[in-house]
């Protein structure tokens, strides 16, 4: 299976340019997950899983069946550029001054990582490394109690009968119940 063809779930993994921590501040996360529910429902792809840590993501995906996952992510990084540039604290942009700018990226590294999903067993292995990625960064002790993840979702109630986020439920949460 090839990652480029159109409609195929995969396990993305996006960065902060130059590894910063643009996502170190609970607002910043909490926009992000914001920005990445938007754009999926609006693109109409099938979000299974995700996460935002302090400086990347991880999400399980599936665009629709005439979008290929480049599109897809290269949509989600242009419009959350947009929304939390504006948002970044001095400390924070001084973190992106060195590589800033450079072929045109701003925030996020040109390139990102995108793995087919082929079996179920290739994929309860990709929900599990993202669910588990907040415990094993020390961010929180089980993967529930992280806001900004899937795990999160699920246990809130905010996964439809197919397993998969619910956009309006997530959003609601997000701005809601986290004040954004």
């Amino acid at each position: 299976m090839n990652p480029k063809e159109p409609g195929q779930m995969c396990f993305v993994t996006s960065t902060c340019l130059d590894y910063a921590h643009l996502f170190k501040r609970e607002e910043m996360r909490t926009r992000m997950a914001i920005s990445l529910l938007r754009d999926c429902r609006r693109a109409d792809a099938l979000l299974k899983a995700f996460v935002v840590m302090t400086h990347h993501i991880h999400l399980v995906v599936k665009p629709r069946e005439n979008q290929s996952i480049s599109r897809l992510v290269q949509t989600i990084k242009a419009n959350s550029e947009g929304r939390l540039l504006p948002l970044l604290t001095e400390e924070e942009n001084a973190q992106l001054s060195m590589q800033c700018g450079l072929n045109k990226h701003r925030f996020w590294m040109r390139s990102f990582r995108a793995n087919p999903m082929h079996t179920q067993e290739v994929f309860e292995q990709k929900l599990r490394y993202i669910h588990l990625n907040p415990v094993r960064s020390g961010l929180c002790e089980i993967p529930e109690d992280y806001p900004w993840s899937s795990a999160h979702l699920v246990i809130n109630g905010h996964l439809d009968f197919d397993g998969l986020v619910d956009y309006s439920a997530g959003l609601r949460y997000y701005e809601e119940v986290l004040g954004y």
